[in-house]
């Protein structure tokens, strides 16, 4: 859990707090907060026998039973310095976006002369999200936000106008937390529950891939959020599925000889109309134009004479803007690349990686040849320390 407050709110001056909701853990979570506070609540929930107990003894107030019904209640509770907590969307949302908010925290609002404190949760949506009978562990972050004044609520107009201010106003800070907070890190976990019942060899040998990947961090920093992806060699999708993860509007094709691991990939849970996986040689096959052309691990799988040519089809492929990248060993490195071919000895012949003919390292000598040829920008992203490993990029200049 992690609690960001840039602000450096203490909760002493009571408030009408606001919360997106998506979770049963969104309540507790938003008691952790602060001692005085109380929650307005639906009479579902103050009656389901999980709650109800609980409900009577945190003093919660069912709004059901109307505005006017409870205000004096919530008067006397505010005047006594307690915050009221509202979930202005009325219920726990099916995803992760900020439904309409309804008007009911801004009437009270009205009524008490109070600020607004939004606080914005994030990534609670996976333990018990609405229409779900059970949940996953996940990382989640709470951002308590900047009040806002009953003068900047009064400037709005009436409370329809200060409802539509604050819903914008939220709406658009919580996008920014959820940027910042869903990285490749955090949909670590759904990338391996992407593979439960896989087989325990395939789990153990992602759980230890991945971690050594860095969870691809760098390859999400380097491609558009919206690009259409090629990804050449793909194995079982891990770096693909994060990607897809990272941002749904990429669209990703996989390609790999082994026939068992993209039938692997196609059935996982996450597949969509966002990604693809198909088997074949892809000195063969005819590719679509794409925005970005990824060979990761897998150009020294392929005969010295097969792989410029290669990289000139993907190159007359490339769509406007986009680029090739490129990872793989070094020969010209010559005290690491040992280490480079033993790591790939291992693979193939413990089974993970197949190939029909003799491993074949391009030298960056020759790749910077073949960009100054085509009139391309290389830049080198990210060197191993151990291994004769290097990532490179592409670009037309």
């Amino acid at each position: 859990r992690n609690i960001i407050n840039p602000n450096e709110e203490d909760f002493k001056k009571p408030a009408i707090i606001i919360s997106n909701h998506q979770s049963h853990i969104d309540t507790p979570i938003i008691f952790s907060l602060a001692p005085n506070l109380i929650l307005l609540t639906k009479s579902w929930v103050y009656n389901f026998p999980l709650y109800h107990i609980i409900c009577r003894l945190a003093d919660f107030f069912d709004i059901s039973k109307g505005f006017d019904a409870v205000l004096p209640n919530i008067k006397e509770r505010y005047e006594a310095g307690y915050h009221v907590a509202v979930f202005p969307e009325g219920s726990r949302s099916p995803d992760d976006d900020v439904r309409r908010f309804h008007k009911g925290a801004f009437l009270l609002a009205e009524e008490l002369e109070a600020d607004i404190l939004p606080i914005y949760i994030h990534g609670t949506g996976r333990y018990l999200r609405k229409n779900s009978f059970w949940g996953q562990s996940n990382d989640v972050t709470i951002a308590i936000g900047k009040r806002i004044t009953r003068e900047d609520l009064a400037v709005q107009g009436d409370i329809r106008s200060q409802t539509k201010y604050v819903s914008g106003k939220f709406k658009k800070a919580f996008d920014e937390v959820r940027q910042s907070a869903e990285t490749p890190y955090y949909f670590r976990r759904q990338l391996l529950e992407n593979y439960l019942y896989k087989g325990t060899v395939l789990r153990y040998y992602m759980l230890v891939k991945i971690r050594l990947e860095k969870y691809y961090r760098l390859f999400d920093q380097l491609i558009p959020g919206d690009a259409s992806i090629v990804d050449l060699g793909c194995g079982y999708g891990f770096m693909s599925y994060m990607l897809l993860f990272r941002s749904p509007q990429r669209t990703i094709l996989g390609i790999d000889y082994d026939l068992d691991k993209i039938e692997t990939a196609n059935t996982c849970p996450a597949n969509n109309d966002q990604i693809n996986f198909i088997a074949g040689d892809i000195r063969e096959l005819e590719f679509e134009k794409a925005d970005v052309f990824i060979l990761a691990d897998v150009l020294h799988y392929l005969p010295a004479a097969d792989q410029i040519p290669l990289l000139d089809r993907l190159l007359s492929k490339l769509l406007p803007n986009g680029m090739i990248i490129l990872r793989d060993g070094d020969r010209e490195i010559a005290g690491r690349h040992k280490k480079t071919i033993w790591t790939e000895i291992f693979s193939t012949g413990s089974g993970f990686n197949k190939t029909t003919n003799a491993l074949h390292f391009i030298g960056s000598s020759a790749l910077k040849q073949w960009a100054n040829d085509n009139k391309l920008d290389m830049q080198l992203h990210e060197q191993s320390s151990k291994t004769s490993n290097a990532i490179y990029s592409f670009r037309k200049r």
